[in-house]
């Protein structure tokens, strides 16, 4: 399916990840032809990007990529930290300050989560969107109810 397909039924944001990473100039079309519609995943190891569902490093430092694809027109950053991921260890709150400090646009935080204080402290971010909560809530760390108060 393509993303003009994907964009026509009723999808409102698409995700690109390691298309858009090992090829430039499709992230920058894509934006182009879908001013809005297009974020990008940015997985990272060590302050490099990985790939190929985290298969393969891309010898490219995050930040160096970002500034060189900052003025394409992403909507959104998802970033994670692929050491933090499902360890529940909170995330890399560090790296991704450098990140959302560099971007044009929103971050959102995923991989680490580990209590609602990782939540509380996300949200205090500058140029941070939200945050990814996956392994804490399935392990019942967090709560959803906690998650929806917080919201408020």
């Amino acid at each position: 399916m393509s993303i003009e397909e994907c964009l026509d039924i009723g999808v409102e944001k698409i995700i690109l990840g390691s298309a858009a990473i090992k090829d430039k100039n499709f992230l920058k079309h894509a934006c182009e032809k879908f001013p809005d519609k297009i974020a990008l995943g940015l997985d990272a190891k060590d302050g490099y990007l990985s790939v190929s569902g985290w298969k393969e490093s891309s010898n490219q430092l995050t930040l160096d990529f970002l500034k060189e694809i900052n003025d394409y027109g992403v909507s959104r950053l998802i970033y994670t930290d692929i050491d933090r991921d499902g360890m529940k260890q909170s995330p890399n709150f560090n790296e991704t300050m450098k990140v959302a400090e560099i971007s044009y646009c929103p971050v959102i935080i995923s991989g680490g989560v580990s209590s609602i204080d990782d939540v509380k402290k996300a949200k205090k971010l500058k140029n941070v969107e939200g945050i990814i909560v996956g392994k804490a809530v399935y392990d019942g760390d967090i709560k959803l109810e906690e998650l929806v108060k917080e919201d408020a």
